[in-house]
């Protein structure tokens, strides 16, 4: 106890002495046995305060204040008997009120002092609402966890309030539904990721936050008061930010939107009075990278009622000592700042806040804050950071030694320690007050549920080792990763590049020796960016080809790899990037370096294939180039060598082509692709800019022979072509008979009518006519067209002697005896000029190019003979 002493007494901040005493007390024991006693001499102070504590709970203010208050009663005590005194009165003490709180049932205090019998059915009762609130959430994660059908989309619209209540089966069963399968993708289930133990004591943690808002008043705000302290201390400790109060909220954006009212009121001491007002004599003025999170100084304006006019986007430099780790044009100019600000304060306005970036946004830039903080001491400016590099403000084993880094942080230990729904937390200086208390940073609203808990279970849960563990374990996965992807050729590193092999620092060294905060944030890397640039790029954007081939990258290796989840992200001066953060993904803490040895041997074998399709791409150009017939197509989006388009001789001088030569080419390039596809499964259908059919070339390795596979194209591509003029003449052939045989028709029954005389067509004198004289009994001759031999015939062999005779073929036994020839032979020939495709044909593929290559051969082919009847209407059709 003499060496306790001893150490508050050398530290004069309140807040670093606790840091001191707590640091020491977890390397000697591991226990907590000096938070019991900070809180069982807090408890005289909380009681004297009960009496006036307001509706909204102020019980940060409250937990700094006893803090305060026990370092104050430590430094007055002058040797170690009266100190041991003290805090065995204050262990007895807290004893006598875990006895008292014992007999309570649901936060309701006993003050009437029941008896033994009272008690027991107290606890009984309290037994049997946990009980109860087991069975019931049981039976609804189980409800829950039974796969069932996707219920029809009338049951799962959205609809009025009923009037009457509903069953919690259906309740369920809607809200199951709605979990597991969405409209937008029918085919697509889902469901909640695995979670470890911290994270299924986070999610029991929000029930129980719950469910402690119904104790009794009183007794919620204590216990709000030691979970907000505790939490705060802990998460100040393990940041060693000793001289700060937490504020622990749901938005990410609310920590920095109330320290900055808390700024206001203490820059401003009217402000509280005459609002806007006040600030009208010296506006202030918020600084901001353009690496910060987007739309977070808008937000912070508007919250504020400044308007955007008061937000100054600071310009990034690219190189000079604040490009901090190697990121291009990723750090604030701190010289630009510096400027901003004298500008600013000579034009009589304040500088107020600056937003600086540790290690986040797209590429996990870091800014020099040891700079920026420098500048904004002199103009008396506000310094609020963000990112991931300030998890490594947790690793040094310097837990003593406190990181000067900015005035305010916001850290999101959710998304850093992989555990699902945690609040933010924002580390912040206080400053008066009255100024704090009307910021709301204090304000602790209990009637909907105590938000610190599940922090609170978690911190418990995995311990000031565990925190550190997870966070570490991050780091050396990226700067793994980094190391290796640093050594590929034709890769850019965007994220801040490893120092020179002889300088670098691991992770463990950051650990184990003692490092500078400029140095420790310098090192660490909380994100890895990187993408596939041509050969001898030296900084400039990617082009669009090269984009889609970071797409094709990004894709296969997430399919190959899924467990380290890459991300593509579109950056501005870049073009598409590849991403992976090792703080951002849920189960990092679960991932090992042979996850990353997968990831980095499928990029070895997948920029193999990349580096090939590049080189064979000019060889590709070529030879389309030199080819007959063949003509290249720019695709968009599209990563593999491109595509090619079939052209007839009729279309290559089209420039552009008729509307009906544009349906002739997509149908014959659809036939051309599913003939290709028959021989290898690598050609596929694409559509070009101009929005033609073409054949589309993929990825390709070394040794694949380019110009056997466009020698295949052109072969195929005549064959089809050759095939589809038959088809054409075919139709030609069907047209051209219809025509004569409805001209045959229309002449005879133009002579029958002569010859016959007018009478017996006339109403009832006809039928007088051919009752006296009967017409002759054979009936009008229809025709028949021989598609194979091109002869348009008569019928009457047909239905006199019940046969047919096809042309061109050797007559069999049953055929040697012959019936006459009939009456009528006309040949019909295609013409002469007709097109290779005609207008006709590519009328029948006027709904969808691939419907009419694959129907319109087969519909003409099955037809040898077609019968046409007196009137023109199909008598007989012979397959």
């Amino acid at each position: 106890m003499e060496d306790k002493s001893e150490e508050s007494k050398a530290e004069d901040p309140v807040a670093e002495g606790m840091a001191a005493n707590e640091a020491k007390d977890v390397e000697e024991s591991g226990k907590n046995g000096n938070k019991e006693e900070e809180v069982a001499s807090m408890r005289p102070a909380e009681e004297k305060k009960e009496s006036d504590v307001p509706e909204e709970v102020t019980v940060a203010q409250e937990a700094k204040e006893k803090g305060q208050e026990v370092q104050e009663e430590e430094k007055k005590k002058d040797n170690k008997e009266t100190e041991e005194e003290g805090k065995q009165g204050g262990v007895l003490e807290e004893k006598k009120e875990d006895e008292e709180a014992g007999g309570k049932t649901g936060g309701e205090e006993d003050y009437g002092g029941g008896g033994g019998g009272e008690e027991g059915e107290e606890e009984e009762e309290e037994e049997d609402v946990f009980g109860a609130l087991s069975v019931f959430t049981s039976e609804v994660l189980g409800t829950l966890a039974c796969p069932a059908d996707p219920m029809s989309p009338q049951d799962r619209s959205p609809r009025p309030l009923s009037h009457q209540p509903t069953d919690i089966p259906s309740i369920m069963k809607l809200l199951q539904d709605l979990m597991t399968y969405d409209d937008e993708e029918p085919d697509m289930t889902y469901g909640p990721g695995p979670s470890d133990t911290e994270g299924r004591l986070a999610a029991m943690s929000h029930l129980l936050a719950a469910l402690v808002t119904t104790l009794d008043p009183q007794h919620l705000r204590r216990l709000a008061t030691r979970l907000m302290s505790d939490s705060c201390l802990w998460v100040s400790r393990l940041f060693r930010y000793f001289e700060s109060t937490a504020y622990i909220h749901e938005d990410v954006r609310e920590g920095v939107v109330r320290v900055s009212r808390m700024l206001l009121h203490t820059r401003y001491p009217r402000y509280g009075q005459e609002g806007y007002h006040a600030l009208y004599t010296r506006p202030p003025v918020i600084y901001t990278a353009a690496t910060v999170r987007p739309g977070l100084p808008q937000h912070l304006a508007t919250m504020l009622g400044l308007g955007s006019g008061c937000v100054r986007v600071v310009p990034c430099s690219d190189d000079g000592p604040d490009n901090v780790g190697g990121a291009s044009g990723a750090s604030m100019d701190t010289t630009a700042l510096s400027r901003m600000m004298a500008e600013d304060a000579a034009a009589h306005k304040r500088p107020f806040l600056v937003l600086a970036n540790t290690g986040g946004g797209a590429v996990g830039g870091v800014d020099n804050v040891s700079r920026i903080l420098e500048v904004c001491g002199v103009h008396e400016a506000w310094l609020h950071a963000e990112g991931h590099a300030l998890a490594a403000l947790t690793l040094p084993n310097t837990p003593n030694l406190p990181a000067r880094v900015c005035d305010s942080m916001t850290l999101p230990l959710s998304l850093w320690l992989g555990i699902p729904s945690l609040p933010y937390v924002t580390l912040y200086k206080a400053q008066e007050a009255s100024a704090v208390h009307a910021a709301g940073l204090t304000a602790l609203s209990l009637h909907v549920r105590l938000s610190c808990l599940p922090l609170w279970t978690a911190l418990m849960s995995l311990g000031q080792n565990g925190v550190v563990m997870r966070l570490q374990h991050a780091f050396e996965l990226s700067q793994y990763l980094q190391l290796h992807l640093a050594n590929l050729p034709r890769i850019r590193l965007l994220s801040p590049a490893p120092p020179e092999v002889d300088k670098i620092v691991t992770i463990q060294d950051l650990v184990n020796k003692p490092v500078s905060t400029a140095q420790l944030l310098e090192t660490v890397s909380g994100s890895v960016v990187f993408q596939y640039v041509e050969e001898g790029n030296t900084g400039t954007k990617n082009s669009e080809y090269y984009d889609n081939l970071n797409s094709w990258l990004g894709q296969v290796v997430r399919r190959d790899v899924g467990s380290v989840g890459l991300e593509l992200v579109q950056l501005e001066s870049a073009g598409l990037v590849l991403r992976w953060s090792s703080l951002e993904a849920p189960d990092t803490h679960h991932l090992t370096r042979t996850h990353l040895d997968h990831l980095i041997n499928s990029l070895h074998h997948q920029l193999d294939i990349l580096n090939a399709t590049v080189e064979q791409r000019k060889t590709f150009t070529e030879l389309v180039a030199s080819a007959p017939n063949l003509k290249l197509v720019d695709i968009p989006g599209w990563a593999g060598l491109g595509g090619v388009r079939y052209m007839a001789e009729l279309w290559m001088h089209q420039d552009p082509p008729t509307q009906a030569s544009k349906e002739d080419i997509n149908a014959l390039n659809v036939h051309l692709v599913s003939q290709l596809k028959a021989t290898d499964s690598a050609f596929s259908l694409g559509e070009g800019s101009d929005g033609l059919n073409c054949v589309r070339f993929g990825m390709v390795t070394v040794d694949t022979d380019l110009s056997e596979l466009l020698s295949l194209v052109l072969s195929t591509g005549r064959e089809v072509e050759r095939s589809s003029r038959f088809l054409d003449q075919m139709t030609d052939i069907v047209r051209k008979g219809i025509e004569a045989a409805t001209e045959d028709l229309k002449r005879e029954n133009e002579e029958r009518l002569w010859q016959e005389g007018i009478l017996r067509h006339v109403p009832i004198v006809g039928s007088v006519y051919n009752w006296f004289s009967p017409p002759p009994t054979q009936g009008i001759k229809g025709r028949t067209l021989d598609l194979t031999a091109g002869v348009l015939e008569s019928t009457e062999n047909i239905y006199r002697y019940h046969m047919q005779i096809r042309h061109g073929t050797a007559p069999t036994r049953a055929e040697t005896k012959l019936p006459p020839a009939p009456s009528i032979q006309t040949p019909v020939t295609p013409s002469a000029s007709s097109p290779t495709h005609s207008r006709t044909s590519s009328n029948t593929s006027t709904l969808h190019s691939r419907q009419a290559s694959e129907n319109q051969p087969v519909a003409v082919q099955d037809i040898k003979s077609l019968a046409v009847s007196a009137n023109g209407v199909p008598a007989a059709v012979q397959s």
